[in-house]
Formats: structure tokens, C-alpha cells, sequence
């Protein structure tokens, strides 16, 4: 989502259409799906990560934790935890992950408090449920869109906050 987006500026709103008809294609190529952009940033940045359980969250919280996306650099010794969740159409089920995100930053607070724990939220899905992006957002140290100018702040963010 951009601030044009948000203005419903007339060019904004065609790209998020054309996106929105070419999603299946577009998404289906490795290169353009979040989850490897994200991976090659952090390749391009020299950082070590891992997905999956985070192990104090494993080992003390089984039902209430979940898998992570990114956990840089590592499940045992997490600095920073990354979350990414890129929607076009909308769901009951984004309520679901908005409340799951809160519960998971208390989780984290608890047994990771100097671990950042951050999100990329973006998509026009996320627009029309307001309430479920503000829940979203809220459970997180730091926010980041897909938009060039959002991937250059995370490496900023990144180079600053990581310890090599």
C-alpha cells in the first residue's frame, strides 16, 4: 500500500488492478513472491537466517506458537523475527492472523526481549480491513510495504539493528 493508493489516485489504483488480474502469474514467479524477496535481501546483506520454530516458543508455549518466516540469525538466538503477509483479495481468516500476530508479539516480548519483531504488510486486501491492519500492524517493533523505497528503510533498519 503507498499513500497514492490511499488517495485513490487514478495511475495507483490501475496498478493495483493490474496486479490484482495478473496475481497468479505474477506471484507464481520465484523472484516476485515476498517470502524470496525478502530471503534475497537478507542473502544480499551477508545475514545468516532460519525459518520455522522459534525454541524457547517451542519447547515452553506448543500451542500458542507458530511458525516464523524469517528468524535472523537463528531459532536459538533471535535478533530480529520477520513476518510477511501479502494479500489481494480479503478473507475472514485475516482477522484470524491479525489477533495471531499480537498473541505471538507477547510471546516473543516474553522470551526474546531484545529480539525486534517486524512485519511486511501489503496489498490492497489488507486496505479494505482496517481494523484487522491495525491489529496487524500494532503487534509489531517495525512495518514495512514492498515498495522500493520501504525495502530501502528494512536494510537500513536491518544494517542498524542486526550485530554482526
Amino acid at each position: 500500500m503507498s499513500i497514492s493508493k490511499l488517495k485513490f489516485e487514478i495511475p495507483a489504483l490501475i496498478d493495483t488492478l493490474v496486479r490484482y488480474k495478473e496475481k497468479g502469474s505474477y506471484s507464481g514467479q520465484a523472484e516476485n513472491n515476498p517470502e524470496y524477496l525478502i530471503a534475497s535481501i537478507l542473502r544480499e546483506l551477508d545475514l545468516s537466517f532460519e525459518k520455522g520454530d522459534l525454541t524457547e516458543l517451542f519447547k515452553n508455549e506448543p500451542i500458542a506458537k507458530r511458525t516464523m518466516d524469517f528468524i535472523i540469525p537463528n531459532k536459538g538466538n533471535p535478533q530480529i523475527i520477520i513476518e510477511s503477509s501479502f494479500l489481494v483479495t480479503t478473507s475472514s481468516g485475516q482477522g484470524d492472523k491479525s489477533k495471531t500476530e499480537g498473541g505471538v508479539k507477547a510471546l516473543i516480548s516474553k522470551y526474546y526481549p531484545k529480539a525486534k519483531f517486524v512485519g511486511f504488510v501489503d496489498g490492497i486486501g489488507w486496505y479494505v480491513r482496517k481494523g484487522d491492519l491495525m491489529r496487524m500492524v500494532s503487534a509489531y517493533d517495525d512495518v514495512f510495504t514492498f515498495h522500493k523505497e520501504e525495502i530501502e528503510r528494512f536494510k537500513q533498519f536491518i544494517n542498524k539493528e542486526v550485530q554482526k
